[in-house]
């Protein structure tokens, strides 16, 4: 798709889509919409040329990839009280059990639990060395 701000929206409309028709639960649904605007969002905002998303689906997860011709790789950023950026990248490190770039920083992905597991951040229990949100 080419890189315009509308495409944010026709990204997660087909994700909706694809995991109504591919049955995936409405929780992990809701998850993967929320990742796929945030990558979408990042590859126009910060990326260059156009943008690509594919979803893969397994029993237990579901892979989101968004790729553009940008090799500077998505990195997270500290967002101010104040400022309307910054966000993005660490919902997504949330809701998902693990995120990266691939593809030397063309590719930002991430893998959402579709069954059994559930994310770091929403676990009722977590370790000290997993991320709190």
């Amino acid at each position: 798709m080419e890189p315009v701000d509308a495409h944010v929206a026709q990204a997660r409309r087909t994700t909706a889509t694809v995991l109504k028709h591919w049955s995936l639960p409405e929780t992990p649904a809701e998850d993967a919409r929320l990742v796929v605007s945030e990558l979408v969002s990042n590859a126009i905002i910060h990326g260059s040329g156009d943008v690509r998303l594919r979803l893969r689906h397994d029993e237990h997860q579901l892979r989101i990839r968004v790729t553009d011709d940008s090799t500077a790789p998505a990195r997270r950023r500290r967002a101010s009280a104040a400022g309307l950026g910054g966000r993005g990248l660490h919902l997504v490190a949330c809701l998902s059990l693990r995120w990266g770039v691939a593809d030397g920083g063309r590719t930002t992905y991430a893998v959402i639990p579709t069954l059994t597991e559930a994310p770091p951040c929403r676990r009722t229990t977590q370790s000290s060395t997993e991320p709190t949100c």
